[in-house]
């Protein structure tokens, strides 16, 4: 029976790194953070937070981290050496791996890669090698270095091809689906997130709660109506946990049950929660503009005309508010239709192979 992966390095830091960085003047973040960088003895770390935030140093605590990282690493040198002289192969790998772990836990990413390195020319099994690159990329992930990331997705890619287990398989999908929705790439995502969904591992990586939620944005930026339904809204999996996201279930259904005033309300909670996500704040505004545009399209694909004042009911928004965003979605051809202002209408626009259809189906709005 295999171990159980190791959380390093424990990604709660970096959210909290991302929160200190995001909310400087925040002392519970600065509190919380400081007990994870004492508990992990990571002197690198906090040397660079000291820096960059310009915090003032606490010089007791940073001697204190600095014996206790010199003492670990002579210990883990000289079980090096002992294991060099005394014993085999295993060994000698084993007491690698866990200077390399040391470096990463204490937030020397530097040190750590070039030492990861050194422990896989010394590895043999591909499981094992598959699980030392696993670390290198949460641990690429951690700094968001993006040539540690890509470099070893690549090569945990080319491994896996040469025969990894079906955990192993489900666990890159997973790390490659986060990478990629941080970087925007939001369908590639969405497939991989679906691909792992009924066989999540991964919990040293992500909270399944977070994994779901990711899952979810994902699936509703790309996937169609009826995909959604069976996919997503009826999937068990999804449904054992939705529930703990706040505002997640509620976003899903109202946008699905075309309850667009709820939706908005639902949105703007689960907009403000992106701003504090490491891997969705650079990308908030975004989100939250395609998540409006998609309802938009939603609902007009019901009807061929509607007036801009129902329309703004309907989404619980002033005149003035819909009329400037479906101006600009107009304008930017993210929405088909067109816009008279003399009788305030909205007329939607269809290809030729729609409108044979949309003309027996459509409903004319005169409210």
């Amino acid at each position: 029976m295999e171990e159980e992966i190791k959380k390093l390095p424990d990604l709660r830091v970096s959210e909290l790194v991302f929160l200190a960085t995001q909310q400087p003047s925040n002392a519970v973040v600065k509190k919380d953070l400081l007990v994870e960088i004492e508990k992990y003895q990571m002197l690198p770390l906090y040397k660079k937070l000291v820096e960059q935030l310009k915090w003032e140093e606490d010089r007791q605590l940073s001697e204190k981290l600095r014996v206790e990282n010199e003492k670990e690493l002579t210990e883990l040198n000289f079980k090096i050496k002992d294991a060099e002289e005394n014993f085999g192969e295993s060994e000698i790998r084993e007491a690698f791996l866990a200077k390399s772990d040391y470096y990463c836990r204490i937030g020397d990413k530097d040190k750590a890669y070039s030492s990861y390195r050194q422990t896989y020319e010394k590895t043999v099994p591909l499981g094992q090698k598959l699980d030392l690159i696993f670390t290198v990329i949460r641990m690429g992930i951690f700094w968001m270095d993006h040539d540690i990331i890509t470099r070893n997705l690549e090569k945990a890619k080319s491994l896996v091809e040469e025969g990894g287990d079906w955990d192993r398989k489900n666990r890159l999908k997973t790390y490659e689906a986060v990478y990629l929705m941080s970087i925007r790439k939001f369908k590639e995502a969405s497939e991989l997130y679906l691909d792992t969904l009924a066989s999540f591992t991964s919990v040293e990586f992500i909270d399944y709660p977070i994994f779901v939620e990711y899952l979810v944005l994902t699936s509703m930026l790309h996937l169609d109506r009826v995909s959604l339904k069976t996919k997503v809204i009826d999937s068990p999996d999804v449904l054992s946990v939705i529930g703990d996201v706040p505002h997640l279930s509620e976003l899903l259904h109202s946008y699905y049950d075309g309850e667009y005033n709820q939706y908005f309300v639902h949105l703007a909670h689960f907009s403000e929660s992106t701003k504090n996500d490491r891997y969705l704040a650079a990308h908030s505004r975004f989100l939250t503009r395609e998540l409006r545009i998609l309802s938009y399209n939603q609902y007009l694909e019901s009807y061929s005309s509607v007036r801009l004042e129902s329309m703004s009911n309907q989404f619980g928004v002033s005149f003035d508010f819909i009329d400037r965003e479906l101006s600009r979605f107009i304008s930017a051809g993210r929405i088909s239709c067109k816009i008279d202002r003399v009788s305030g209408v909205v007329e939607t626009t269809r290809s030729d192979s729609k409108n044979s259809i949309v003309q027996k189906l459509s409903r004319v709005i005169n409210v």
